[in-house]
């Protein structure tokens, strides 16, 4: 799903999946007994796995304004105390062109400004279209590796975050994209899952009911200890969490 946060192009029409995009990629070394935070606002997937070097990778694609302002995202990195911090930035988001998309079937026709969106329904009638929106047009993907054990935290406020071959302890906070976690069941020593206003599936054998649920107004939590080896939270506000058995 592409994200349309403010913004849009001269009237153009292209296919839904046909946009220019720009490789991600950067490496910061880590050394034993170093924690890592990574933080992202506006990929629409955020992809999390563990490897065995000594190094976190970051690699993705990132297209804004069809490729036109590609150069404003930014991976930035920090070190303080014992954690690694890695995070993105839109640099002068609040200034760049923000277009009017609509959506009509296979189509995306982007307009730079207002009179030309009316000119384009004096001309065809209006409505008649799936969806409209206002904003930059966002297309972001990351996938990171982090060394094996590594305590990592995930902040993810818009996107997906999908957890695969991940050995280590584990918190993922997605606020609104849910998180996906696929996980070896007898390897996982406890893993708990919190949502406010989605769902919570699995597909474990563990249990996760009795002492190890609670249900409120507006809050679920379920926990359960299926094997021996590392802790994994996830918690998204607003989207769901889904524990699957990984494919061995």
């Amino acid at each position: 799903m592409k994200r349309n946060t403010l913004g849009i192009l001269i009237a153009l029409v292209m296919p839904l999946t046909n946009f220019a995009q720009t490789a991600i990629n950067k490496t910061v070394e880590a050394k034993p007994g170093q924690q890592v935070v990574l933080h992202f606002d506006y990929p629409e997937m955020v992809r999390v796995s563990t490897w065995d070097k000594n190094e976190i990778s970051v690699q993705g694609t990132v297209s804004i304004n069809y490729g036109e302002n590609d150069d404003a995202f930014e991976l930035l990195s920090s070190v303080s105390g014992n954690t690694i911090t890695i995070r993105n930035e839109i640099k002068n988001m609040k200034n760049l062109p923000h277009h009017i998309t609509i959506v009509d079937g296979a189509n995306k026709i982007v307009f730079k400004n207002k009179e030309e969106l009316h000119k384009y329904e004096q001309e065809h009638g209006r409505g008649g279209f799936d969806r409209m929106s206002y904003g930059l047009d966002m297309d972001i993907v990351v996938e990171i590796k982090v060394p094996r054990n590594f305590q990592t935290r995930v902040e993810s406020v818009y996107g997906m975050v999908e957890i695969k071959d991940f050995t280590g302890p584990l918190i993922v906070d997605a606020t609104y994209g849910g998180v996906d976690a696929a996980l070896t069941e007898r390897a996982t020593g406890e893993v708990a899952a919190t949502t406010n206003y989605g769902e919570i599936y699995t597909n474990f054998d563990a249990k996760f009911g009795s002492e190890g649920f609670k249900q409120g107004d507006f809050h679920t939590y379920v926990v359960a200890k299926p094997g021996t080896g590392p802790k994994y939270e996830f918690d998204s506000k607003y989207g769901n969490v889904y524990i699957r058995k990984a494919v061995q």
